[in-house]
């Protein structure tokens, strides 16, 4: 006898979820991939708890969401996956707390937030399920040709932009280079040329630039990777710093040199990766390694794996 299909739904972070990078990698492009791959396994969808035999949740859903989530739990049997992706804030705790003791796994990006999970000693188990490569339809693995542009995206309110004022001051004065942001229309800066960040053709933008400087704020030591995974599973070789989730997957291929504190560092990182061969160089090993690696196939078969463990051996 056919078993019926598990009805997985996703409450993501915020509407628009295709604006959101979280809604997107935490949720849109997981649902898409495992409806591909498990066809008869799994039926999953947005926002519709009532009807779910598994709700995942993001951290960062509304406290409305929370509360219609925490009720399912009250009402009926149903299998409650948390997914922690950021900080635990101050003014969030008490929310946090709240979902964390009811939900029967936790689910995070990497081991930096698998450790601080496990630091809160929530006595819930608690797995890794990486972020893919962003805009998945929008894949183009080809190496940008060298220009002398570098660019800078991402969202500019969480302390991304500040950390990475430095090297966009340095960057914008040099004679062989220039630099781009595409960002919030919000961004004002001086010898900067702007794009405003939008979902639909953001690849194609992106790959106007041949390089890619990309940092954290300091108060973020728990972030993804995925802004990474996006520059060089594009094509664009890329220089960060502040990131230890950046600079481990840079060292993993021995690419220390584009790890940078200072100006010295980021013009020494700027002239090799001002080469044609020492830019196919960089290439060579990490993005057939992250086209492998992060593809949402890989992360929708990991998904099931997870659940193959802590779901269906309940059921």
């Amino acid at each position: 006898m056919e078993k019926n299909p598990i009805k997985i739904t996703f409450i993501p972070k915020r509407r628009p979820f295709i604006k959101n990078a979280t809604s997107r990698l935490r949720a849109l492009y997981l649902i898409d991939h495992l409806q591909k791959l498990f066809p008869n396994k799994y039926i999953a969808n947005i926002d519709d708890p009532e009807n779910a035999d598994i709700i995942v949740v993001n951290q960062s859903a509304s406290q409305e969401n929370l509360i219609k989530i925490l009720n399912q739990k009250k009402k009926r049997k149903v299998f409650l996956i948390y997914d922690v992706v950021g900080r635990q804030y101050d003014d969030a705790r008490e929310s946090f707390n709240q979902v964390a003791q009811q939900a029967d796994l936790i689910t995070v990006a990497n081991e930096t937030q698998k450790a601080r999970i496990e630091e809160l000693k929530l006595g819930k188990p608690c797995c890794i399920l990486n972020d893919g490569i962003d805009y998945v339809e929008q894949l183009n693995p080809s190496l940008s040709p060298f220009n002398g542009k570098v660019v800078w995206f991402g969202n500019h309110q969480l302390g991304n932009l500040e950390s990475a004022m430095w090297a966009i001051d340095y960057i914008s004065v040099q004679p062989k280079y220039s630099i781009g942001v595409i960002g919030n229309k919000e961004i004002k800066l001086d010898n900067v040329e702007l794009i405003e960040w939008k979902y639909e053709g953001f690849i194609n933008n992106l790959k106007r630039y041949s390089l890619c400087f990309l940092s954290h704020d300091s108060l973020e030591k728990q972030k993804s990777n995925n802004r990474l995974l996006v520059t060089i599973a594009n094509g664009i070789p890329t220089i960060v710093s502040n990131s230890a989730a950046y600079s481990e997957l840079l060292r993993k291929f021995k690419l220390d040199y584009a790890i940078v504190e200072n100006e010295n560092e980021l013009q020494k990182a700027l002239s090799i990766l001002s080469d044609e061969e020492q830019r196919q160089k960089y290439l060579s090993e990490i993005q057939p390694y992250i086209l492998e690696n992060y593809n949402y196939n890989t992360v929708a078969k990991k998904f099931d794996q997870i659940l193959n463990i802590y779901y269906l051996k309940g059921v």
